[in-house]
């Protein structure tokens, strides 16, 4: 539960980091691609107390992505608007994901049995 509200923070970090990109300054792209190793560490921290696992799995394949395009940026110039909405949706999505997992928990009658 703690990653999840932890990763639901850093996805809120990044969302606002992709709207007003002045706020963090020169180091901005390193940020973004530590927030990406964050996000994919605390889902699949989360993933151990999750009651359904998919919400950790789309948190760490947009935490991936994101890493991935976070690195391509550092090797080659990418244009700022696919900066813009690669780190906004990212964040978005990572946030709302993990956010449902921390407040989604069926009772026991409905989980399914493994």
């Amino acid at each position: 539960m703690i990653a999840g509200l932890l990763n639901t923070l850093v996805g809120l970090w990044l969302a606002h980091t992709a709207i007003f990109p002045n706020v963090t300054g020169a180091g901005r792209d390193r940020l973004i691609l530590i927030a990406a190793i964050v996000t994919i560490a605390l889902a699949a921290w989360a993933r151990r107390s999750d009651a359904s696992a998919w919400q950790s799995t789309v948190a760490i394949a947009t935490g991936g992505l994101l890493a991935l395009l976070a690195i391509a940026h550092q090797l080659t110039p990418i244009s700022d608007v696919l900066m813009f909405w690669g780190v906004l949706w990212a964040g978005l999505v990572s946030a709302t994901v993990s956010l449902w997992a921390v407040l989604y928990r069926p009772s026991e009658a409905e989980r399914p049995v493994a």
